[in-house]
C-alpha cells in the first residue's frame, strides 16, 4: 500500500469517526429554556426530528388561526408530557434546529480544518470543550 494510499484511509477512518461522534451528539439531544415554559429536553434522532418539524409547522397553522393556549403536547426526552402553546412549540423546535446546525458547523470545522481546529481534527475530538 502506498503511503498516500495510507492516508487517505487513515483520514477517511478519523472523518467517519467525527462523524459518529456528531451523529452521537445529535442523537443524545439537548435541553432548551422555552420562555413562558421553562426547560425541555429533547432528542435529535432522525424520526424526532421529523416528528419536531410536523409539530412545527402544526404549531405555525394554529398560530395563523390565532390559537395561543397551550394545546401542543410534546413527550420530552425526560418522558415527561410538555404542553406547550404554538409560539413555545415553533421556538423549541428552532432552537433544536439550530443547535443541530451549530453541531454540523463544528464537525465540518473540524474536518475542513478551519476556525479552531486549522491544526487538523484533535486527537480528543469527542471532548464536549469543542461541541455546542
Amino acid at each position: 500500500m502506498t503511503a498516500d494510499k495510507k492516508a487517505e484511509q487513515e483520514r477517511a477512518a478519523l472523518w467517519a469517526a467525527v462523524n459518529a461522534e456528531r451523529d452521537r451528539r445529535i442523537a443524545a439531544g439537548n435541553t432548551f429554556t422555552i420562555a413562558g415554559y421553562g426547560d425541555i429536553p429533547i432528542t435529535g434522532t432522525v424520526r424526532d426530528q421529523i416528528v419536531l418539524d410536523a409539530l412545527r409547522s402544526k404549531a405555525r397553522d394554529l398560530q395563523d388561526s390565532g390559537v395561543t393556549d397551550p394545546v401542543m403536547t410534546l413527550r420530552g426526552a425526560d418522558n415527561v408530557t410538555h404542553s406547550l402553546t404554538p409560539e413555545q412549540m415553533v421556538a423549541l423546535v428552532d432552537a433544536g434546529m439550530a443547535w443541530i446546525e451549530a453541531v454540523m458547523a463544528v464537525s465540518w470545522a473540524m474536518k475542513d480544518g478551519v476556525g479552531d481546529f486549522t491544526d487538523g481534527i484533535p486527537a480528543d475530538f469527542a471532548a464536549d470543550r469543542y461541541w455546542p
